[in-house]
């Protein structure tokens, strides 16, 4: 009888598993996802570093791009002898370069400039928008100074617009001593009471030398400086006519030429 019992379970298990449905695995199948791998920019942001020189509401304005990359930008400018210091940052679309450049906002007259570059090596347009907004924006086109480390007095007897600089770095006339800069800038030195005066060099010496500073500009043989305010010289905006020997050169106002103190 028990074997009887024991056999009926049997069957009955072997009979229930005959009826249960088969255990299965669910398979997840993962798409797999790429990174997205942004496109290398290849642009040489290098490039655009340099002089740049243009017409800023009737008189030069020098941007000058010490430093430029794919996000930042560092530089100076000098307008009517007054210069500051440029910081901002750079955007890219396509072959527009766009370069945002703030002054420090420490002078009433800073404001921001936005520069606009179309490839590389180009010379941009520009907008300047002031930060206290009394000053209207200014609209202008920026050409680039060619710029040379030395010139040789035989090879370039002609005094141009990127070698002017190397003729009147040291020179001088009856009320001072001038110092032409390659970025634009002038630098006139004088003593009070008249550089020939006849004074001694001791007592000379006793006083103070101070600066005023310009920004020069060229057209042919013709350089105008836009002094900063003064009560020295004879003009705010004055004009001088190239003049050369063979081996002196001068800028020639009448009554008062500047004399370079030795050839390049």
């Amino acid at each position: 009888m028990f074997r009887f019992a024991v056999l009926l379970s049997g069957m009955a298990f072997l009979y229930a598993c005959q009826d249960s449905e088969p255990i299965t695995k669910e398979v997840i199948e993962i798409e797999e996802i790429q990174a997205e791998v942004p496109e290398e920019d290849l642009f040489d942001y290098a490039t655009l570093k340099g002089i740049y020189v243009g017409d800023f509401g009737g008189s030069d304005i020098r941007i000058i791009l010490n430093y430029v990359s794919k996000t930042n930008a560092v530089g100076y400018n000098i307008h009517k002898g007054l210069q500051r210091n440029l910081s901002g940052k750079v955007e890219r679309s396509g072959d527009s370069i766009k370069v945002y450049m703030a002054e420090p906002g420490d002078h009433e007259f800073d404001g921001v400039f936005e520069l606009l570059f179309i490839g590389e090596e180009s010379e941009p347009q520009g907008v300047w928008n002031s930060n206290s907004g009394i000053i209207s924006p200014k609209s202008f086109e920026l050409k680039r100074v060619n710029t040379k480390d030395k010139i040789e007095w035989s090879e370039t007897p002609k005094i141009t617009f990127e070698t002017l600089h190397f003729h009147f770095s040291d020179a001088y006339d009856t009320l001072g001593e001038y110092s032409f800069k390659q970025d634009g800038l002038v630098i006139f030195s004088y003593y009070p009471g008249g550089y020939w005066s006849n004074e001694s060099e001791v007592e000379r010496s006793q006083k103070q030398m101070k600066e005023i500073q310009g920004t020069w500009s060229m057209d042919d043989d013709v350089v105008t400086v836009a002094w900063e305010p003064n009560k020295i010289l004879p003009k705010p905006k004055m004009s001088y006519k190239v003049q050369t020997g063979e081996y002196e050169a001068s800028l020639f106002w009448e009554g008062n030429p500047i004399h370079m103190r030795m050839y390049p």
